[in-house]
């Protein structure tokens, strides 16, 4: 029971400055100040860090900055920006595929899809390609244009290349943009098949594959989740 007659308390027990405490410097842990060395040179008395945090063994600067290294790489945080399929982007020799050139695969999708339209990109070797219809469209906010993205002109991999945060291990960008994610694009906003894509460029091979079929399942399912997708 706690003593509610002043005459009952142990002044000395109840106000020892031994049975009060501060907080460790080091752990950040409220404890009392027999837990501490006594040093009279602190205004407190004591230690500003307790003996258990003085008795631990200390690290280098090396190896804290290899500790705290490691914690933020295991983060949720930096997990959450990790792509679900980066594993296979890394593989960039298994990414290359079946070389087109830019030329080629203009002169298929233009064959294919009428109303493509191509102009120079905003930055120099890129271009910027458009679907385009006689009529402003609401679906585009009133443009008689629809942007679809861009490529390289060159000799282009079959499938994207990344760069990455090499101790993140995080996607930072689009190094090398590969023709089948250009006709990726294209069966989603509706202008390609499948099946015309398998005809006219052929099924991809390889393990880089596993990512292709994957975005296509994707997209599949949504348009059957959703048939405004």
């Amino acid at each position: 029971m706690y003593a509610t007659d002043p005459q009952e308390t142990d002044h000395d027990l109840f106000y020892s400055p031994e049975h009060l405490g501060i907080e460790c410097c080091k752990c950040w842990t409220i404890k009392r100040f027999n837990q501490f060395e006594r040093d009279s040179s602190y205004k407190t008395g004591h230690k500003p860090s307790c003996r258990e945090c003085d008795a631990s063994p200390r690290m280098s600067m090396a190896e804290h900055s290899a500790r705290l290294g490691e914690l933020n790489f295991n983060s949720e945080g930096t997990k959450r920006q990790r792509h679900e399929d980066q594993e296979e982007f890394h593989k960039e020799h298994e990414r290359v595929g079946r070389r087109m050139h830019t030329s080629v695969l203009l002169l298929k999708l233009q064959k294919l899809v009428p109303s493509l339209f191509i102009k120079p990109g905003g930055i120099e070797g890129d271009l910027a390609l458009y679907q385009t219809a006689e009529t402003p469209q609401a679906k585009w906010g009133g443009k008689n244009y629809n942007y679809l993205g861009f490529i390289s002109y060159g000799d282009l991999t079959e499938f994207s290349q990344y760069e990455f945060d090499n101790k993140m291990d995080i996607v930072i960008r689009e190094s090398n943009r590969g023709w089948r994610t250009v006709l990726l694009r294209f069966i989603k906003a509706g202008l390609l098949t499948e099946e015309q894509c398998d005809r006219e460029f052929g099924h991809p091979s390889g393990r880089a594959s596993l990512v292709w079929y994957k975005k296509l399942w994707q997209y599949r399912n949504e348009r059957v989740a959703d048939p405004t997708v």
